[in-house]
């Protein structure tokens, strides 16, 4: 009985409070100037009697409104980073990534990104290669070069060693090129080394002793060192697997533990930097989505990528910084196959390159980089800006074409030989996210010009061991990635026309083997830029290939976190160039 007397009485009070608060609003017209200010005033009295009158749902519901915005906050990217970020976590550093894990093996070449920007952080090179092609130190500290470039002598930096704690020595120096040599038939950094003579001078010196001067030996021996002891034992069939649980390096940061999907790394304590940020962890996500769900929840500290369109979403986080760089020596290039009966016409490859306006096709793509007006970036000491590049002019492409017997036809608008064959070609590419956008764009950009594009889509495996391994294609959409010194004589020499070369096109001219031939036996600038400077002519009027871009890629990263730098690397993988200056602003 009493506690319905007492639900009735908070039942009337709470009906009295609330007649209180009506009767307070309906106030007289002829009086409202007074009275309406002395209602307002009194406003927290009112609420204070419909809070006690309400009681105990007053405090029910007030709690329950707490309780629901504790909730909403704990699941808000605020407490995210509050947790992740709070007084004693200012040490840690936590990126999104998409791709894949691989091996770590530094050994070999790869297009994995990700593996290329761990490496970067486990490994140290033996020298280094700056923005402008020049070497820096590494494990190697100083060398010198003879007079006529064919003998360079090393000086190993002493003090350095493994992340277990033993020495680095000239030994394991020296096996690692040797080891990279051994493997240069499966594709392995050595490569470039075969032929060139390394021995041990003292147990601090190596002598590099070439055939003939080679201007891009520098690039040559910028390969990661490994320890002797953790690999010497293990068949060279199987390692290139070898490092997938042994990743050990001189590097700034080491492996603490490694997952399907992320890696943990910490402070090197044997090195001789000591960064602010002790500990990294990167996250492999497998498509953007995950990235972008991954960001929203407050898992990430930053993410990059060379997609404009996959980070969107990124527009809406304006307290981010953001950092772009244009990797010059990656090049999307559209591969026209002079083997081809088509092809081989040069009127027909160079219509085509008229036809294509590249500004509209990133445009178009929502893809960000800078347009290529040919083999080299326009910031290159050797590029040739007294020769004209082709720029979109589908007037120009006219003439060339209808010199190749193909004329338009008015009705259908398609370009078509005196037999009534329309021209018509088919692409083939590497599926995923940017080139489908791009040969979408391609597609639609060439059809309205009036040529027939047919788009063929292949995985990895299909693109590498069928389309470009036997050269079974018409046009190919492909990145290449060059050194950073102009030598292409790999892209565009005569011997180099089969796989594993680069020379995709089959392009074959003896004047411009002559000229990359005669480019490389130098080191002497001005002679070598006469030569690149011939070079580029006899090139763009054979038109083998249509220059697209240099893909940038854009890196967003939280606004506190300081010494980001992107603007003394040549790739993105090399963000972490100066990781020790990295750290936390609060």
């Amino acid at each position: 009985m009493k506690s319905n007397t007492k639900e009735q009485k908070s039942a009337l009070s709470m009906r009295d409070a609330l007649n209180e608060f009506k009767n307070l609003k309906m106030v007289e017209a002829h009086d409202d100037s007074k009275d309406w200010r002395d209602g307002l005033w009194n406003y927290p009295n009112v609420i204070e009697k419909i809070f006690k009158g309400a009681v105990p749902f007053s405090y029910i519901f007030l709690f329950s409104l707490m309780a629901f915005l504790f909730i909403l906050f704990l699941q808000s990217n605020v407490f995210a980073n509050v947790l992740k970020k709070g007084a004693f976590s200012n040490d840690r550093y936590t990126e999104g990534m998409v791709g894949a894990l691989s091996s770590f093996n530094p050994l070999f070449a790869t297009t994995n990104y990700v593996d290329k920007a761990i490496d970067s952080l486990i490994f140290e090179k033996f020298v280094y290669i700056d923005k402008n092609g020049k070497p820096e130190p590494g494990v190697a500290k100083a060398w010198t070069a003879s007079k006529d470039s064919l003998m360079y002598i090393f000086t190993v930096d002493e003090g350095l060693y493994w992340q277990d704690g033993t020495e680095l020595t000239v030994d394991d120096v020296l096996f690692t090129f040797n080891t990279a040599i051994l493997l240069a038939q499966d594709d392995s950094v050595g490569a470039a080394l075969v032929g060139i003579d390394i021995v041990k001078v003292d147990d601090k010196t190596l002598q590099f002793t070439l055939t003939e001067a080679n201007p891009t030996f520098y690039e040559a021996v910028s390969i990661y060192i490994i320890p002797q002891k953790a690999f010497e034992d293990i068949d060279l069939g199987l390692i290139r697997t070898a490092f997938v649980n042994n990743a050990m390096g001189s590097g700034k940061y080491m492996i603490e533990k490694k997952e399907q999907n992320a890696v943990y790394l910490v402070d090197n304590p044997y090195d001789n930097y000591s960064p602010r940020l002790k500990n990294i962890e990167l996250r492999i996500y497998p498509d953007f989505s995950s990235l972008e769900t991954a960001m929203r929840v407050g898992d990430i500290d930053a993410l990059g990528s060379w997609d404009n369109e996959a980070l969107s979403f990124m527009q809406e986080y304006t307290s981010f910084g953001v950092l772009s760089k244009t990797e010059d020596f990656r090049n999307r290039i559209y591969f026209l196959n002079l083997r081809k009966e088509d092809l081989k016409d040069k009127n027909i490859r160079i219509g085509i390159n008229y036809l294509l306006d590249v500004n509209a096709l990133l445009h178009e793509s929502n893809i960000q980089g800078t347009v290529m007006h040919g083999p080299y970036p326009e910031d290159s000491w050797v590029f040739n800006d007294e020769i004209s590049y082709y720029e979109y002019s589908p007037e120009k492409a006219v003439t060339y074409l209808k010199t190749a017997g193909y004329t338009k036809n008015a009705e259908t608008g398609y370009y078509e030989s005196k037999e009534n064959k329309i021209l018509s070609f088919t692409l083939s590419y590497l599926d995923n996210d940017i080139n489908n956008r791009l040969i979408d764009t391609i597609v639609k950009l060439f059809d309205k010009e009036g040529i027939v594009i047919k788009p063929d889509s292949l995985d990895y495996n299909e693109i590498s061991q069928q389309t470009i391994a036997k050269r079974d294609f018409e046009m190919l959409l492909y990145e290449v990635e060059t050194t950073v010194d102009p030598d292409q004589y790999n892209l565009w020499h005569s011997l180099k026309v089969d796989d594993p070369n680069l020379n995709l096109s089959g392009y074959q001219y003896e004047r411009v083997d002559i000229l990359l031939e005669d480019a490389r036996k130098t080191t002497n600038e001005t002679v070598r830029k006469t030569k690149y400077l011939q070079f580029q002519r006899y090139l763009m009027a054979d038109a083998p290939v249509i220059f697209l871009y240099h893909p940038s890629f854009v890196f967003y990263f939280d606004s506190k976190l300081k010494g980001v730098d992107l603007d003394n690397t040549n790739f993105s993988y090399e963000r972490y160039w100066n990781i020790e200056d990295w750290y936390w602003s609060y």
